[in-house]
């Protein structure tokens, strides 16, 4: 076929490929500072869930021990149950780890929100959850009609010769006195702790169980950068992703 001179001549310009097909890397840059912050996000993910069911779960085994679950009579204790304490007592120390572990996922937990709802769930005092007293009634209550009383017979007083008790109280006083031995302890209800509910932790305790949780949170945070650093790489070298942005606002 003639070359017609109307016909305009193309020549084919190959355009330069991008650098990454250029080159054959399909990975992102690497960078030692994004794989670090990407570490410790990983390991705070991970760790800050099961603080949080360590949490839940504490605080239903208190409210079970506050409603008597595992409770041992004093009967059974004998002299030792002055020395044990109550299942009040031990459902509001099994309360505040809770309330510990709470703190301690809050702390570890990258999502801040999450964390303080988790805390407000389990922060409460234990005899706190119950309802208020019903309001007494404005009206008050009705005068009863007053009755007649029935007469009162009062007995004739006795005679000091004619006491029936006299004879029994003859032998009391001269009984031999009771053989000197280990007497048989019987439990009552003073020997032990209070029964009443314990009084919520004050602003000192409060502040310890917030310091402890919050080491907690990151120690174990610190502990599990091994299982960070090994998922960051995985997801950099299996799925391509970037590192940068892991743990970063979409």
């Amino acid at each position: 076929m003639a070359n017609t001179p109307l016909r305009r001549k193309v020549e084919l310009v190959e355009k330069p490929k991008p650098k990454i097909w250029a080159t054959g890397a399909q990975r992102p840059p690497f960078h030692f500072g994004a794989l670090g912050r990407a570490s410790l996000y990983l390991s705070r993910e991970a760790v800050a869930p099961m603080h949080a069911w360590a949490a839940r779960t504490a605080r239903r085994v208190a409210v079970n021990v506050k409603n008597g679950a595992g409770r041992i009579p004093e009967e059974k204790l004998g002299r030792a149950a002055r020395f044990v304490p109550s299942h009040l007592r031990v459902a509001a120390w099994i309360k505040n780890v809770a309330a510990t572990l709470s703190h301690a996922s809050a702390t570890a937990d990258t999502d801040i929100k999450r964390g303080n709802a988790l805390v407000t769930e389990i922060e409460p005092h234990l005899w706190d959850v119950e309802g208020p007293a019903p309001a007494a009634s404005e009206t008050p209550p009705a005068e009863a009609e007053p009755t007649e009383a029935e007469p009162v017979v009062l007995a004739e007083p006795m005679q000091p010769e004619d006491d029936p008790l006299a004879s029994i109280r003859e032998d009391l006083d001269n009984a031999p006195p009771p053989p000197k031995g280990r007497a048989r302890w019987k439990a009552s209800p003073s020997s032990g702790l209070p029964d009443g509910p314990p009084a919520p932790p004050g602003p000192v305790a409060t502040m310890a169980i917030q310091m402890i949780g919050y080491v907690i949170g990151w120690g174990t945070a610190i502990a599990a950068l091994p299982y960070g650093l090994g998922r960051s790489l995985w997801l950099y070298y299996s799925k391509y992703q970037d590192l940068r942005k892991i743990g970063t606002d979409d």
